[in-house]
This record gives C-alpha cells, sequence and structure tokens, in this order.
C-alpha cells in the first residue's frame, strides 16, 4: 500500500427520503381497464425521462479548483438510463502549484458533479506527480468522449455503464512537453514510469468509488477506468483495483 496520498473526503450524505415516500394511506391507483373485445390496444405511452436537477453552484466550484470547463447541451437519446446531470465539456485543469494549464483534447463530457473530482485528481495528484516521474510538465491526458450511453464493458445484457451518466472517464495515456506519451497499458513501460503510474492510481481511490485498470480484468487492459458511481446503497463502498 502506497502512503503520502491526501485521504479519501468524506463524502456527502444522500438526500433525505421525500415525505411523501414510505407513509400509509395513500389510495393506489387503479388498475387500467382491460381492453375491448375487437378493438386493438392502445399504443404504449412514450416514455420521457424525467429532468435530473442540477446543482446550479457546481460549475462555479469546477472552475474555482481548477477545471476548465463549459456547459454543455443534454447528449441526445431516449434512454433513460443515460441522462447526465449539469453537463459540461471539460476541456482542461490548472495545475495546483499553477503553471499551464494540463489539457484534455478529447474535451469530455461529464456530468459536473463528476468532472470536479476528475479535475482536482489531475490538478493535486496526476500533474505533480507524473511530472516529478518525468522531469517534464505534464501536457495532456488523453481520455475518449466521456458520456457514451451503453452497457458495461460493451457487453449485452449488462447493467447500464456509469459513461451513460456522465458519471466516468477512461484514460489511456498522459502527454508531456517533451518526451513520448505515457501510455496506461504497461507494455514498455520503464521502472519509474511503473511506480508512477501505481501512485496516482492508488490516490485515486481518494476521489472516486470505482477504479480499474491493467490487471484488474481483461476489459481494462489498456486505460484507466474511473467512475463516481454507487455500489448498493453506500456512497462510501470503494472498488479500488
Amino acid at each position: 500500500m502506497l502512503t503520502g496520498i491526501a485521504p479519501a473526503r468524506a463524502a456527502p450524505l444522500p438526500p433525505d427520503r421525500p415525505a411523501e415516500f414510505g407513509r400509509g394511506g395513500a389510495t393506489p391507483p387503479s388498475p387500467p381497464s382491460p381492453p375491448v373485445p375487437g378493438r386493438p390496444a392502445p399504443p404504449a405511452p412514450t416514455v420521457t425521462p424525467a429532468p435530473i436537477p442540477a446543482d446550479p453552484g457546481c460549475l462555479d466550484a469546477l472552475r474555482a479548483g481548477g477545471g476548465i470547463a463549459e456547459p454543455a447541451p443534454q447528449p441526445d437519446g431516449s434512454d433513460p438510463a443515460c441522462q447526465v446531470e449539469l453537463p459540461v465539456r471539460l476541456s482542461g485543469v490548472v495545475p495546483a502549484s499553477g503553471g499551464e494549464p494540463v489539457s484534455l483534447p478529447d474535451g469530455p463530457v461529464l456530468a459536473c458533479g463528476f468532472a470536479r473530482p476528475l479535475a482536482e485528481w489531475i490538478s493535486r495528484v496526476a500533474a505533480p506527480l507524473l511530472g516529478t516521474a518525468r522531469g517534464r510538465r505534464l501536457k495532456a491526458v488523453r481520455t475518449g468522449p466521456g458520456f457514451q450511453c451503453r452497457p458495461r464493458n460493451r457487453q449485452a445484457g449488462e447493467k447500464p455503464s456509469a459513461h451513460g451518466r456522465g458519471l466516468a472517464i477512461d484514460i489511456a495515456a498522459f502527454a508531456f512537453a517533451e518526451g513520448p506519451d505515457l501510455p496506461v497499458a504497461p507494455a514498455g513501460q520503464s521502472r519509474t514510469d511503473a511506480e508512477a503510474l501505481a501512485t496516482i492510481r492508488q490516490a485515486a481511490c481518494g476521489w472516486f468509488t470505482t477504479i480499474l485498470g491493467p490487471g484488474s480484468d481483461p476489459f481494462h487492459a489498456d486505460h484507466l477506468h474511473l467512475d463516481t458511481q454507487l455500489h448498493g446503497s453506500s456512497d462510501r463502498y470503494r472498488i479500488c483495483q
């Protein structure tokens, strides 16, 4: 276990259960009338996902924490499992020590509430540690699109991926002001690079609920997956592999 990494922040408690839930005395809705014989059944109603409430202060907090982001439109799609709370496009992160921003050239679309810990982790952990290991400024993080409406691990029949809520990112490589990129895939890594990647990966357990990468399973052999999706009823449980 690596030491010297910032401890996990206390996760916010879930909101109180609405008062109208869990109380007796409510009259259940009447069952639908059976269709009249000889008449076609009416078409099923169109399901419109309920709007997701947004935290109006999230974008300001993201920017105050070093994130360079702009509001993004809600991704298209009718799947109610793929709705993003306050979508933003994260294009860069200012390191905690100052200096030039770290670019996210893929401009991932993320939920603002996920972009905040991602920006903090890049600013406070990835940028300084990888910069020290390489002796060069961390210039960019190669991430892919962020939001993707798909099942977990792209496997049919699996639960919806955290990517479909904008709560996940896949990091393939880190780029520096000079020298070659540092891919997450372990082939050809120097010992210094491998140790630096292991350090920032372990540190990510303080910011995210799921951390998967090379060695976790075959689906994550060449990238680092970070997300904040809940596991069960607790927001404190971590899958940190």
